[in-house]
Formats: structure tokens, sequence, C-alpha cells
């Protein structure tokens, strides 16, 4: 074979001689096969960041379940990790309960007398805050003020206020919405000892005790009845009765001559 032959034989050995090619169709193509195809409808690559998203929401969703499920009990609640010591809260005391029952139930009185207790004073209602008739020694008045309501004017601390007629709370028949003795008990017990208030408790018995003694009672009461209860004590117990001559005479006797002649210089002296 001459060397002018072999000179014309392609150097790639990819083309085919016998089709006379010159060029390898590979190269040719390489091109094109570069190219990505066009993306279908409904055949797009899901985004890489999505995937990891899900994959970890997976994972802290079965951590979770695993951990707080409560085996999945529905009477079975913790918000503790399961395995996990806990720390019970401190029992209720009868006093706090008492108190928070009776929080509870005054937002029906704080419409007027204002959440903080301090009254109305365009409305002409009284404040219960460092009131005189609240904190009194005894509860027999104001029980009977939330049983059956006020009407008319009354002196608080000293301050005449003529104030709308309060509505009774006794539950009844006729008013169903009202509070039970027990709920009237909580509610002054709160009244007693809140917003600098100090006073003692009042008894669910007290009120039982004062709604049986006034159990015919159908209005109001006014300044001047409350004022002839005595503030502690049975509930029924009369106030003291006002003395004749012969009732002041025999009290008089009972006396020491001493004891009368002191009683006399003070009368003079006023």
């Amino acid at each position: 074979m001459s060397d002018s032959t072999l000179s014309h034989q392609p150097q790639n050995p990819g083309v085919s001689p016998d089709l006379g090619e010159q060029h390898d169709v590979t190269e040719l193509h390489a091109a094109l096969l570069r190219e990505k195809p066009e993306p279908k409808e409904g055949f797009e690559p899901l985004n890489l960041w999505l995937v990891a998203l899900t994959g970890g929401l997976l994972f802290w969703g079965g951590y979770y379940l695993a951990n707080f499920s409560g085996r999945f009990e529905a009477s079975e609640y913790s918000e503790f990790p399961r395995g996990k010591a806990t720390v019970a809260a401190p029992a209720e005391t009868p006093e706090q309960k008492t108190l928070r029952i009776g929080a509870q139930l005054y937002v029906n009185c704080a419409a007027c007398h204002l959440a903080d207790g301090t009254g109305n004073p365009a409305l002409n209602i009284p404040p219960l805050a460092g009131s005189d008739w609240v904190v009194a020694e005894g509860a027999n008045r104001i029980i009977r003020i939330v049983l059956h309501g006020l009407n008319g004017p009354v002196k608080v601390n000293g301050q005449v206020w003529q104030g709308n007629a309060m509505n009774p709370w006794r539950k009844t028949a006729e008013n169903p919405s009202g509070l039970t003795d027990e709920e009237t008990a909580a509610v002054l017990s709160y009244v007693r000892n809140s917003w600098g208030n100090k006073a003692s408790f009042v008894t669910t018995d007290e009120v039982k005790a004062v709604s049986e003694a006034t159990k015919d009672r159908s209005d109001a009461w006014t300044e001047a009845e409350l004022l002839q209860v005595p503030l502690k004590g049975g509930a029924d117990a009369p106030a003291p009765a006002a003395l004749d001559l012969a009732g002041l005479k025999g009290q008089l006797e009972k006396l020491s001559a001493d004891d009368r002649k002191k009683l006399l210089e003070t009368l003079q002296a006023k």
C-alpha cells in the first residue's frame, strides 16, 4: 500500500471509511446530548429543601408522639416527657379554694362595684374596698344585703351614698340564677379579704342560718333595719330592745353604789 493511500485514511477510529465520513458522529451530537430534556407538566423535579423539611417534620412528630402520647389513652395527660419525674403542685387549701370561687362569682358584682371594689361614684354605688360594712366584726348584715338586696341611702365610712337599689342574689324559684348558700359565703369571704380588706371568712352555716331566719322576707333591706341587726351571733338574735323607765330602773338597781355614782357623773359631764 502506498504512502498516499495511507494519508487519506481517517485518523479517528470512530469514523467509518466505508461511508466516506470525515467526522465523528458522537462529537457532532455531543452538544445535543448535554441538553436536559424539557420538563413536562406533572413531572417537575422535587425541591430538595422541601424533601428535607418534610423528613424533619415527620421525625419530630414521631419523637413527640413517642414521648407525650400518654399511650394514646384519653384519660391520661402529661406535659412532661414519659419517664421523667414531675413535681406535684401543692394542694389547694380550703381558704384558697373559697377565695378562688369567690373571685369567679364576684364578676357578677364587678359591673357595679368595679373589679377593684372601689365603687362607682357616678352611679352613687358605694365602695367595698375598706368599707366599714364589709370589714365589720361579723357578717350578719352583709349576708342579708346579698340575700335580699339593699334599698335607699346608706352611710359608708361616714359618707352617705344615695345609691341605686341593689338586687337580691338569693337563689329562689323566682330567681333561679341567684347564688346558693355556699356561693354567697364564698363571694362574701372574697370581698372581706380583697383590696386590703382583712376580716373573717363567712361560712356556709352562717349564710344558711340567716337565710332560714329571713326566708319569709321579700323586700330589700334599708340601712335603718340593718342597723338593728347584731353584727355577729345568732342570725335571728334580736337587737337590744330599748329600755322603758321600769327597765332602766331595774338595770340601775343591779349596779353597785360606786358604779351608779360613776354613771351619774358621766351623764352630768355630757
